[in-house]
């Protein structure tokens, strides 16, 4: 049966939407070396688009803000590497029901 989210959960909601706050591609590359191939994997958006956040011009687009949060997602992640564990990921991934 379906459960109805308490305040708390709505709460932990609203908390998880103002963090990690979005991170631009550029800023992103500021502080790691990954290849446009290597971005378009990690925001899971196509090469050409990643390649249009870095022209100028009629053909620039700026990245989604979804793209911008799973940034800050994967900076954390690996700026905390050596403390979040494989098992850790798993658990979030493979929550039961």
């Amino acid at each position: 049966m379906p459960i109805y989210p308490s305040a708390r959960q709505w709460y932990l909601f609203a908390m998880y939407q103002r963090c990690p706050l979005p991170l631009h591609p550029v800023l992103f590359l500021q502080d790691w070396v990954v290849s446009y191939s290597e971005l378009s994997k990690l925001t899971g958006v196509s090469q050409s688009t990643v390649e249009h956040w870095f022209t100028t011009g009629v053909s620039h687009r700026e990245p989604a803000a979804r793209c911008c949060r799973r940034l800050a997602i994967i900076d954390y992640l690996w700026r905390n590497a050596d403390r979040i564990t494989p098992e850790i990921i798993q658990s979030w991934c493979h929550s039961t029901h």
